[in-house]
């Protein structure tokens, strides 16, 4: 009697575990894909990274997704997690597309790893898994991706001079030169520049160009501003500052870059002491 019980429950044990198997053959996860990589957003403060994927269901029923996590590791270390919810379907042996956006910003990268300033490109690791609810919901289904972007560094504008092309009675032209420092991996141009310039502490003359210069990778770009004044008046006092060596100069303003992931503006203030070249 003892016997027949212990085969029966051997009997029973086996079958359930033959239908747990049969249930796990008919389940399957849904397989997923990173298949894009795209810059949603960038400026000199921060990049967000979309990461766009393709979850396709095996299965003969639909699948509900209920959110996803992910850490996202910057040369090796992690930098940023989240844990969101976000409700997607995903109909009988269908697929949908799902989009994760990352957002890196530089100055809490640059405080968190320093090292990270003097590389030209960052490399970045996302892991992660997508939350399935229902059937699937003991099913984690993860997704990873490796790549590299950018490293972003804010172009310095500098004066390189400001030269006396011609000097008259009641005028008097004046050519300023700029620099603009770009230590990025990537060039761009310059397509607008609002500009306001001081001299000695007194506005000498505020305005707009455009299409100015192209800035190389790695490289300088030359402005020359050329400026016409009339000298009559408060400007009069120039005529004896332009008569010395140097002279303290500020330019406050803004420029629209046209770099290859769109166009940035670039505020810029500065001032300093620059050569009156004759």
């Amino acid at each position: 009697m003892r016997d027949r019980f212990i085969g029966l429950l051997f009997i029973m044990a086996f079958a359930l575990f033959m239908s747990c198997a049969t249930l796990q053959q008919l389940i399957l996860p849904p397989d997923v894909k990173v298949e894009s990589v795209n810059i949603a957003d960038f400026s000199f403060e921060d990049v967000t990274l979309d990461f766009g994927l393709l979850v396709s269901n095996p299965n003969a029923f639909g699948v509900a997704l209920e959110g996803y996590a992910y850490q996202f590791a910057v040369e090796g270390k992690e930098f940023l997690s989240a844990n969101e919810t976000r409700q997607l379907d995903i109909g009988a042996s269908g697929s949908s597309n799902i989009s994760i956006p990352v957002t890196i910003n530089f100055k809490q990268l640059y405080e968190l790893m320093t090292q990270t300033k003097d590389l030209d490109n960052l490399s970045y690791d996302l892991v992660g898994n997508l939350r399935p609810g229902g059937l699937l919901a003991a099913f984690d289904i993860p997704f990873s991706k490796s790549g590299s972007l950018p490293n972003v560094r804010i172009p310095e504008i500098t004066f390189s001079g400001l030269q006396v092309k011609k000097m008259g009675l009641t005028g008097i032209d004046l050519e300023l030169g700029l620099n603009l420092v770009n230590k990025n991996i990537f060039g761009f141009d310059i397509g607008k520049l609002n500009y306001d310039i001081a001299l000695a502490g007194s506005q000498l003359i505020k305005g707009t160009t455009q299409n100015l210069a192209s800035v190389p990778a790695k490289g300088t770009g030359v402005i020359k501003l050329p400026v016409s004044l009339d000298l009559s008046g408060a400007l009069g006092s120039l005529r004896s500052i332009l008569g010395g060596n140097s002279v303290q100069a500020t330019i406050i303003g803004d420029t629209d870059l046209k770099t290859p992931f769109g166009p940035i503006n670039l505020p810029f203030n500065t001032t300093q002491e620059i050569p009156i070249l004759k």
